[in-house]
Parts: C-alpha cells; structure tokens; sequence
C-alpha cells in the first residue's frame, strides 16, 4: 500500500513502532509528514479521508493521530471526536492553514495534544509526537 511508509533502517533501529494516523487533504504535506515519521522510526498511515481513517483505526492501534481540520470528507474536528470515543486516550494533533484564534479553540474542545498553524514544520511536529510516544 502506497500510504503506509516505513523504511528498512527504521524498522532495524525501532523493531516494535507506533502507528501514526496522518489524515489531510493536502497530500503532498500528508506525504512529507509521513516520510518525515518513517526516517523516525515510527509507522505512518496517510489518508485524505476521515472514513478511511476510521477503518484504518479500527484495524490498527493507532498510538497517535495528526489530523488536519479540513479531510476531504469531513472536518477534522469530526474524525478526531470519532477517534476519541474510540480510545479516549490517543494522542490527536491537530494541522490547519486556517489561523483564526475561534477555529483553534472549537478545534481543542476535542482534547488535543497539540495544535499547529500550517505551515509547521515537521521537526516540531516530530518533537511533540516523540515526547508523547517516546517520554
């Protein structure tokens, strides 16, 4: 499968990873965050689409969950309050290009981790999902 991303010597470094839920629209950032995980150690699923998060989370155990607010199917504050009654303790970050001060607080009414204003860099988003994977 195309979106599951996991290098050889990240699997020699790390042999029991965490699955990393990347959903957002923008595929190209999705793939770059993906990649970014993978050089970590980590395994990453990537996905345009809230529905197809929630079968991938149904499936897999899901450590964490960086979700933009805005899927191709559904807002991102939808798919992240799903997950959560799933596993009231996942880790969910939450991307978005939208700066609006209103939008960030309806975003963590769902219990965040964190919030990052697009465009992030992946380093910091790296450092927050490792000190919540890795303490």
């Amino acid at each position: 499968n195309q979106r599951m991303v996991m290098s050889r010597n990240a699997a020699e470094r790390y042999p029991e990873q965490d699955w990393i839920l990347v959903a957002d629209a923008d595929r190209q950032f999705a793939r770059r965050l993906a990649n970014h995980f993978s050089r970590q150690g980590f395994r990453a699923y990537r996905t345009p689409l809230g529905e197809e998060a929630m079968l991938v989370a149904s499936s897999r155990r899901i450590s964490l969950a960086i979700i933009d607010v805005v899927l191709s199917d559904m807002p991102g504050t939808t798919l992240a309050t799903r997950l959560k009654a799933m596993a009231p303790d996942l880790p969910v970050v939450m991307t978005s290009n939208d700066h609006r001060p209103e939008l960030e607080a309806e975003a963590r009414k769902v219990g965040l981790l964190f919030f990052a204003h697009k465009p992030a860099p992946h380093r910091l988003i790296g450092e927050v999902v490792e000190k919540a994977l890795r303490p």
